[in-house]
C-alpha cells in the first residue's frame, strides 16, 4: 500500500526477491497472481527505487508462475501504459514490459504463449498517445524479443501478423532516430523469423519501395531495413543484393550525408555477409570507399605534406549484428561540420575489404595501405583512430599470411614484404608528424605503438633505420607520469588502457628479435633507463611488463655478445640496477610482478652469471633457494633456479655446486607432496642439478631416486616424463646394489609403460639408455621384461583378431605399442654396448629374425622395427646377410611379419641409398602380395630419401627407374606407385611436376600408365601443405592434365574429373583462368553415354549395368564444386541443363543434383527462374514414375529416394518463383499436387522438407 512508509515497501519487495531466488515450497497459482498484481502496482510507486525493486522482482517471478499468469501480467502492464499515456510512470512500466518479455523468451515452454503477446504490445503502441521516446524504445524492444524467440509461432495468427507488419512498416519512418532504429531491428526480425506470406510480402514491399522511392530519406530508411535483414539472414535476400549494389553505386557519391552513410554501411554489410555478390563490383565499391575516406569539403590539408588519414573498423563482426552499432549518431557530433561521418563509414568499408580476402596481400599493402597512410593526418580523433586501426589490421592480415607459408614460398608468390619495407619510412614519418600535430591525442600515440609492434612482428629489422625518429617518443612515454588513455572509439581493442603499456608492449616485441645491429643497440642504450623507471610505475601491469622487457633484453644481449662479440659495457650498470629491483620485488604483493622478477633473475644468472658481480650472484642464488613449502611463489623461485642452472649456462659451476646440496634437499621434499605441479617443479630442478654429476648430488642420489620412483609409482602406466628424465639423470650415480634392490618392482612398471605410454617414449628411451650404460649387469633383466610385455600385447591382439566378432569390429595392429617397445629396446641395447666399449652390433636383434622368425612373429616384428629405427639413426652398417634375411621375410606368409619386413627394408634402403634400385627391381620381378610388400619398402625409402632428406641425386635416378617401369607396363598397377611418385613432385616441384605432366601427355594409348600418373597428380593435389612453388607449377600444367577429362578411356576420364574436383575444392584460384575452357567437356560428361550401358541376364531377371555411372557422378561432383568455389565463372545455362538431366538420372546422380541446387539456387536465381518450366517438367516426370509390380525391397527404397530428391529440389526452388520471368503459377500447381499426393507418400515428404526448410531459415 502506498500509505505504508516507502522504506518498508522497499524492504518488503527486497525480501520477496530473496524468497523467490530460493523458494522453500512451490509457488501456488493464487500467490503468483497476487504477487504479480502487487508488483505491477508498485511499478507506479512514487519512489523510483521501489519501482526498480519491483522490476527486478517481476523478472524473478515470471520463472515461477504459470504461462496464463505471465500472459495476464503482460496484458496488465500494456493496459496501464495505455491508461497513463504520456503521464509520469510509463518508464518503469515499459522497462518492466521489456524485462518480463525477455525473461519469458528464455523459457522454451512459454514461447508459444509469448507469440500471443504481440497483439497487446502492438495495441499499446497504436492506441497510446504522446508516449515518450524511451517508452517506445522499450516497447519495441519487447516486440523485438517476441519476434526473435516466437516468430515461428506468431505465423499461425494471421491477424496478429498483419498488425505487426502494418505497425513496423509505418514506424520505420518515425521522426525519432532511436524509435526508428528499434523499429528497423524489429522489422528485420519479423522478415527473418516469421514464416509465411506476410513476411515475404513485407520484404517485397520494402524492396519495391526502396527501388521506386524518389526520396533520399525514405530510400535510406528502407535500405537500413534491408541491411539489417542481410546481417540476420543473408540467404533471405541474396537474390536482391546485386540490385542493391547496382543501385547504390549509381548514387553513393551524389547523395546527401546521411544517405551516403547508409550506402557505405550497405556495401560494408554486403562484403561481410554476401561477399560473392561484391566480387564483380569490387573495384567500384573500393573506389567509393576511398572517395568517402577523402571527403572533407570544409577543410584544406597541406598538400605538400604527404601524411593523411584513413579508417577501418577492426571490431569483431559480432559487434555488427545489432544495427545500432553502425548508425549510432550519438558517437560524435560536430555542429559545424558533419563530413566526418562519411569518412568514418568510408574507412569501415575499407576495413571490410581488408578482412574479405578480395585483395591479395600485394594489393592490401600497396593499394589500400598507401591510401590509409596518406590519410593519417585526419583532423577528427575518432576517424584518425579508425584509420590507424585499419592499417594495423592490414599488418595483422599480412602476418597471418606470412605465417602460413615459409619465407621462400612467400617470395615466390607475393611482393608484399618488399612493398611494406619500401612503405615504412613514409609510415613512420607520418605517424611521428601526426603525433606532433595532435599532442593531446593519447590514442594516436597508442595506435602508433601498435603499428610499430606489428611492423616488427613481420620483419624484426624493418624499423632499424628509422629508430632515431622513434626514440624520443619512447623516451618521453616511459618518462611521463602514469596517464590512462582516453579511448573514444569502440573499436580500439588493439591498444591497452594506458599509453605506457603500449610502449612497453612495443619494446617487448623489439627485444624479441634474433640479432642486435648497431642501430638497435643504440636505441636500447637510449631507452634502457626508461625501462628501469617503469618498474616503479603505478600503472597496472606496467612494472611486470617492464621486467619481462628487461628479461628478453638480457637474452638479446647475450646473443649479441656470442655472435657479434659486442661490447655491452654500456649495459653493465643497467643490468645491476635491474637485478637490484628484481631482488627487491620478488616479495611484492603483486604476484604478477613477483613472478616476472623471479623469471628475470633466472635468466640473468643463466646468461650473465659469469659477468655479474660475485656478491650479486650469491644474493640472487640465495633468493632463489629461499623456499621450503612449494607455494605459488616458491614455484616461481624454483623455476627461476632451474633456468639458472640448466646447462648450457654462464653461471659458474662453483656457484651451482655451492647451492646444490641445499636445493636438492628441499627439492627432494617436494616429491612426496601429492601435487603434480609441485613435484614436477622439484623433478625439473633435480634433473638439471644431476647433470653436474656426483659432486652436485653428494650422498643424496639414492634418496632422490627413491622419491623419484615414488612419483613414478603414482601413475605407473603413464608416469610423468619429467620423472623419467630425472630418473635417467640420477640413476648413474647410485650404487649398483641399490639399483639391484629396486629393480624387481621398477622393471615391471617401466617396461609396461614402455609399451603402452606413447607420451613418455622419448623420456623412457633416455632412461633405458642410462640403465643399459651404467648397469650392464641388469641388461638381461630389463630387456626380458620389455620383450615379455610386448609379446603379451601382441598375443592379445592376435586373440582379438581371431575372435568371432572380428567381422564386426576391425582390430588394429598395435603399431604404436610396437614403436614404443622398439625404441626402448634399442636405447637399452645401445647403452649396454657403450658400457662394454663395443661398437654397434646387429647380432642381438638379428637373432630374432633368423630361421625361427615365422614361429616367433612377435619378437621378429620387434626386431625388424628396431632395426628400421637403427637404420634411420645411422647405426646400421651395410650387412648383406641381414638384408638377405629381411628379403626372405618380405615374402613371408604372415601379414604382420611381411609388413614389418617391408618397412625395415625400406628404412634400410633409405639409409643406404644404393639399395633403393635393388629393392625396386625386386618389386618389379615379383607379383601379387609380395610385389605390394616390396613397393611398400620402396615408398618408405622414397619418403625418407626424397621426402625428408631432399636428396636430388637419388631422386633423379629413382624417378627414372620408376617411371620407365610404369611406361613399359601393360597391366594395372597398384596405387602405392602413384603415391611414391607424388612425393617427388612435392619435394622438388619445379622439376617433377612438369615431368609428371609430361608423363601423362606422352602415355598415349597406354591407359595403365596414364592411370598411374594421373593418380599421382591427384595425390599431389590432395597434399595438405603444398608450397607456393608447387602451386605455381601446378597452375602451369593444369590445363594439359585436365584435358584428359575428354580421354577415350572412361577410367582416365573419371580420374581426371576427380583431379578437377580436388583442385576446385582445395585450390580453386589455380583453375579459375582455365575453368571456362574446361566447362564444355565437363558438362558433356554429365550426359548418359549409351555405349557404356550393358545388360546382364540372370535367370528371369535382366540387370542394367552402367559402366559410365561413376564417371558421370564425378562430373556432377565437379559441377557442384564449381558452383560452390567459383560460381561467378560457372556457365549458368549449362548448370541448369545438367540439373534438369540429373533429376531423372540414377539416384547417385540425383543426390549430387540436390547439392548443386542447394548451393546454386541463390547464386543463379535468374537462370533458375527463366528455366523454371524445364525444371518442373523434369520434377513432374520423376514424381510420376511408378513402382513395378511385385517390387522388391531395394526397388522400393530406390523409388522412395527418387521421390524425396525430386521433392527436395521442388522445395528449394521456392525463393526464385517470385522473380520476373518465372512461371510462378506453374510452380504453385506442381507444389499443390505434390502436397496432396498421399497415395505415393509424396505429401509426407513435402511437409517434412517444408518444415526442415523453415527451421533452417529461422536458424
Amino acid at each position: 500500500a502506498k500509505d505504508v512508509d516507502h522504506d518498508l515497501r522497499g524492504m518488503a519487495v527486497s525480501d520477496l526477491i530473496n524468497q523467490l531466488k530460493n523458494p522453500s515450497t512451490p509457488l501456488s497459482k493464487d500467490d503468483g497472481e497476487r504477487y504479480a498484481e502487487a508488483l505491477i502496482d508498485m511499478l507506479q510507486d512514487p519512489q523510483s527505487y521501489v519501482q526498480n525493486l519491483a522490476m527486478e522482482c517481476l523478472g524473478q517471478l515470471v520463472n515461477l508462475i504459470s504461462p496464463n499468469t505471465s500472459q495476464a501480467a503482460i496484458i496488465s502492464i500494456c493496459s496501464r501504459i495505455q491508461d497513463t499515456g504520456k503521464d509520469a510512470g510509463n518508464n518503469a512500466l515499459s522497462v518492466a514490459l521489456r524485462v518480463v518479455v525477455s525473461k519469458i523468451s528464455e523459457n522454451e515452454e512459454q514461447k508459444s504463449m509469448l507469440a500471443h503477446m504481440a497483439t497487446p504490445v502492438v495495441n499499446t503502441l497504436e492506441k497510446s498517445e504522446g508516449l515518450s521516446t524511451d517508452v517506445m524504445v522499450d516497447i519495441f524492444g519487447a516486440l523485438f524479443e517476441i519476434l526473435s524467440s516466437s516468430g515461428t509461432y506468431l505465423a499461425a495468427d494471421s491477424e496478429a501478423v498483419a498488425n505487426v507488419q502494418s505497425l513496423l512498416l509505418r514506424y520505420i519512418s518515425h521522426k525519432s532516430i532511436p524509435v526508428r532504429r528499434r523499429a528497423i531491428e524489429a522489422l528485420g526480425k519479423f522478415v527473418v523469423n516469421t514464416p509465411g506470406k506476410r513476411s515475404e510480402q513485407a520484404l517485397d514491399t520494402i524492396f519495391k519501395r526502396y527501388q521506386t522511392s524518389d526520396s533520399e530519406e525514405d530510400s535510406g530508411v528502407l535500405l537500413r531495413v534491408l541491411v539489417t535483414i542481410i546481417r540476420q539472414s543473408s540467404q533471405r535476400v541474396e537474390s536482391l543484393v546485386p540490385v542493391i549494389v547496382d543501385t547504390e553505386l549509381k548514387i553513393v557519391d551524389e547523395s546527401e550525408r546521411e544517405r551516403r552513410v547508409v550506402s557505405l554501411v550497405a556495401f560494408e554489410t554486403i562484403i561481410r555477409h554476401c561477399l560473392k555478390y561484391a566480387q564483380e563490383r569490387r573495384d567500384e565499391i573500393y573506389d567509393a570507399a576511398v572517395r568517402a575516406l577523402k571527403y572533407d569539403p570544409n577543410y584544406n590539408y597541406d598538400t605538400e605534406d604527404e601524411e593523411g588519414d584513413d579508417v577501418m573498423d577492426t571490431g569483431s563482426e559480432d559487434g555488427l549484428d545489432e544495427f545500432g552499432d553502425d548508425f549510432d549518431e550519438d558517437i560524435y557530433e560536430d555542429d559545424e561540420d558533419d563530413s566526418w561521418d562519411i569518412r568514418l563509414n568510408g574507412v569501415k568499408l575499407l576495413s571490410a575489404f581488408i578482412k574479405s580476402g578480395l585483395y591479395t596481400p600485394d594489393e592490401m599493402v600497396g593499394r589500400i595501405g598507401v591510401e590509409l597512410i596518406s590519410c593519417f593526418k585526419e583532423r577528427e580523433d575518432i576517424v584518425r583512430a579508425e584509420i590507424l586501426l585499419a592499417y594495423a589490421t592490414i599488418l595483422d592480415q599480412l602476418k597471418t599470411i606470412l605465417g602460413s607459408s615459409s619465407a621462400v614460398d612467400m617470395e615466390v608468390e607475393y611482393q608484399a614484404p618488399a612493398i611494406l619495407s619500401s612503405q615504412v619510412p613514409r609510415t613512420v614519418s607520418s605517424l611521428i608528424s601526426v603525433i606532433k600535430n595532435y599532442t593531446k591525442s593519447t590514442e594516436t600515440k597508442q595506435l602508433s605503438f601498435a603499428i610499430f609492434s606489428r611492423l616488427m612482428s613481420i620483419d624484426s629489422s624493418i624499423l632499424d633505420d628509422l629508430l632515431p625518429s622513434i626514440t624520443p617518443l619512447v623516451i618521453a612515454t616511459l618518462a611521463a607520469e602514469d596517464t590512462a588513455g582516453a579511448l573514444k572509439s569502440a573499436s580500439t581493442s588493439l591498444v591497452k588502457t594506458n599509453l605506457k603499456l603500449d610502449a612497453l608492449d612495443f619494446l617487448l616485441v623489439f627485444v624479441g628479435r634474433q640479432g642486435l645491429p648497431d642501430a638497435a643497440a643504440d636505441f636500447l642504450v637510449a631507452i634502457k633507463d626508461g625501462i628501469v623507471k617503469s618498474v616503479s610505475s603505478k600503472t597496472f601491469q606496467a612494472p611486470m611488463t617492464s621486467v619481462y622487457v628487461a628479461n628478453d633484453l638480457v637474452r638479446l644481449l647475450r646473443v649479441s655478445v656470442d655472435q657479434d662479440a659486442r661490447d655491452i659495457s654500456q649495459f653493465k650498470q643497467w643490468i645491476h640496477k635491474m637485478a637490484e629491483l628484481a631482488l627487491l620485488n620478488t616479495s611484492s604483493k603483486d604476484t604478477s610482478l613477483s613472478k616476472s622478477c623471479y623469471v628475470f633473475l633466472g635468466t640473468l644468472l643463466q646468461q650473465f652469471g659469469d659477468m655479474v658481480d660475485g656478491s650479486a650472484v650469491d644474493q640472487c642464488l640465495e633468493t632463489l633457494v629461499a623456499w621450503k613449502s612449494g607455494s605459488s611463489q616458491d614455484l616461481d623461485a624454483i623455476s627461476a633456479l632451474t633456468t639458472a642452472v640448466t646447462q648450457p649456462t654462464h653461471l659458474p659451476s662453483a656457484k651451482v655446486l655451492g647451492i646444490a646440496p641445499r636445493a636438492l634437499e628441499q627439492a627432494d621434499k617436494l616429491l612426496i607432496k601429492n601435487d603434480q605441479t609441485v613435484s614436477n617443479a622439484g623433478l625439473g630442478l633435480i634433473k638439471s642439478l644431476a647433470d653436474y654429476g656426483a659432486e652436485a648430488l653428494s650422498d643424496l642420489a639414492s634418496e632422490l631416486l627413491n622419491n623419484i620412483i615414488h612419483v613414478i609409482n603414482r601413475t605407473p602406466v603413464s608416469p610423468p616424463s619429467l620423472a623419467l628424465y630425472a630418473f635417467a639423470s640420477v640413476c648413474p650415480f647410485v650404487p649398483a646394489s641399490f639399483m639391484q634392490s629396486i629393480a624387481p618392482s621398477l622393471v615391471k612398471g617401466l617396461s609396461s609403460a614402455a609399451i603402452y605410454d606413447k607420451q613418455s617414449a622419448s623420456a623412457l628411451s633416455k632412461l633405458f639408455h642410462s640403465v643399459g650404460s651404467k648397469f650392464p649387469e641388469q641388461f638381461e633383466q630389463w630387456s626380458d621384461e620389455i620383450l615379455q610385455n610386448w609379446c603379451d600385447s601382441y598375443a592379445e591382439f592376435v586373440r582379438q583378431r581371431a575372435s568371432k566378432g572380428s567381422s564386426v569390429i576391425q582390430v588394429q595392429f598395435p603399431s604404436q605399442m610396437l614403436s614404443n617397445a622398439s625404441k626402448s629396446i634399442l636405447a637399452l641395447h645401445r647403452g649396454y654396448l657403450e658400457a662394454n666399449g663395443q661398437e654397434w652390433s646387429n647380432e642381438f636383434l638379428a637373432k630374432y629374425i633368423g630361421a625361427s622368425a615365422e614361429a616367433s612373429v612377435d619378437l621378429a616384428c620387434l626386431a625388424l622395427r628396431s632395426l628400421g629405427y637403427a637404420s634411420l639413426s645411422g647405426l646400421l652398417s651395410q650387412d648383406r646377410e641381414l638384408v638377405d634375411r629381411i628379403n626372405e621375410l618380405v615374402k613371408s606368409g604372415d601379414d604382420d611379419l611381411r609388413s614389418e619386413a617391408a618397412t625395415a627394408l625400406g628404412n634400410y634402403a633409405g639409409s643406404h641409398t644404393e639399395m633403393l634400385s635393388e629393392v625396386f627391381d625386386k618389386a618389379t620381378d615379383s607379383e601379387g602380395i609380395v610385389q605390394l610388400s616390396y613397393l611398400q619398402a620402396v615408398q618408405v625409402a622414397v619418403d625418407h630419401v626424397v621426402g625428408r632428406k631432399r636428396n636430388s641425386k637419388v631422386a633423379e635416378s629413382a624417378w627414372r627407374q620408376i617411371t620407365q617401369y610404369v611406361q613399359n607396363t601393360q597391366k594395372q598397377l597398384p596405387d602405392i606407385i602413384a603415391q611414391s611418385l607424388a612425393v617427388f613432385a612435392v619435394a622438388f616441384p619445379k622439376t617433377y611436376i612438369p615431368f609428371l605432366a609430361t608423363c601423362i601427355s606422352t602415355s598415349g594409348s597406354n591407359a595403365h600408365a596414364k592411370t598411374v600418373f594421373i593418380t599421382a597428380f591427384r595425390t599431389l593435389l590432395a597434399h595438405k601443405s603444398l608450397c607456393a612453388a608447387c602451386d605455381e607449377q601446378i597452375k602451369l600444367v593444369l590445363s594439359s592434365v585436365l584435358s584428359n577429362i575428354a580421354d577415350s578411356d572412361v577410367n582416365i576420364r573419371r580420374l581426371s574429373l576427380l583431379a578437377m574436383y580436388t583442385i576446385l575444392q582445395t585450390k580453386p584460384v589455380l583453375i579459375e583462368d582455365i575453368v571456362g575452357s574446361l566447362q564444355p567437356e565437363l558438362f558433356s560428361q554429365t550426359k548418359v553415354d549409351d555405349s557404356l550401358i550393358r545388360f546382364i541376364t540372370m535367370g528371369p531377371y535382366t540387370r542394367k549395368i552402367d559402366d559410365g555411372l561413376e564417371t558421370r557422378k564425378c562430373a556432377y561432383q565437379c559441377v557442384y564444386m564449381l558452383v560452390r568455389s567459383l560460381p561467378h565463372l560457372a556457365n549458368e545455362e549449362s548448370v541448369i541443363d545438367c540439373v534438369v538431366r540429373g533429376i531423372n538420372d540414377e539416384q547417385e546422380i540425383r543426390t549430387v543434383v540436390q547439392q548443386i541446387v542447394g548451393e546454386s539456387i541463390s547464386k543463379m536465381a535468374g537462370s533458375y527462374a527463366s528455366n523454371m518450366a524445364a525444371i518442373l517438367d523434369a520434377i513432374e516426370k520423376a514424381l510420376g514414375v511408378k513402382l513395378p509390380n511385385k517390387a522388391v525391397k531395394h526397388e522400393i527404397e530406390k523409388h522412395q529416394e527418387m521421390l524425396r530428391s525430386a521433392v527436395f529440389i521442388l522445395v528449394h526452388l521456392e525463393p526464385v518463383t517470385k522473380l520476373p520471368g518465372c512461371d510462378g503459377d506453374r510452380y504453385e500447381e506442381v507444389t499443390k499436387k505434390a502436397s496432396e499426393d498421399q497415395e505415393n507418400g509424396i505429401a509426407d515428404y513435402y511437409k517434412e522438407l517444408i518444415r526442415v526448410s523453415a527451421n533452417s531459415t529461422t536458424a
